[in-house]
């Protein structure tokens, strides 16, 4: 197989959610498919609850009306 370049059933084994065998593609891909499925640490979540909140904040404040600012060149 080609470093490059993967064959169909290569990749649906590798995504196909189960645990990733290391020999079972490129590396750079076996370990990031091998971190994304990995549960999420305690820290990482830490401040979920505001990005959260943000988002949500955000989205309900309503939008400047369209052509409200101009521009001009010169």
């Amino acid at each position: 197989m080609d470093a490059d370049q993967i064959n169909q059933e290569t990749a649906e084994r590798l995504l196909g959610g189960g645990p990733v065998d290391p020999s079972a593609g490129p590396r750079p891909l076996v370990l990031l498919l091998s971190a994304v499925r990995a549960a999420p640490r305690p820290a990482e979540l830490a401040g979920e609850g505001l990005a959260v909140q943000g988002f949500r904040s955000a989205r309900l404040t309503p939008r400047p009306e369209a052509g409200g600012a101009t521009h001009r060149d010169g």
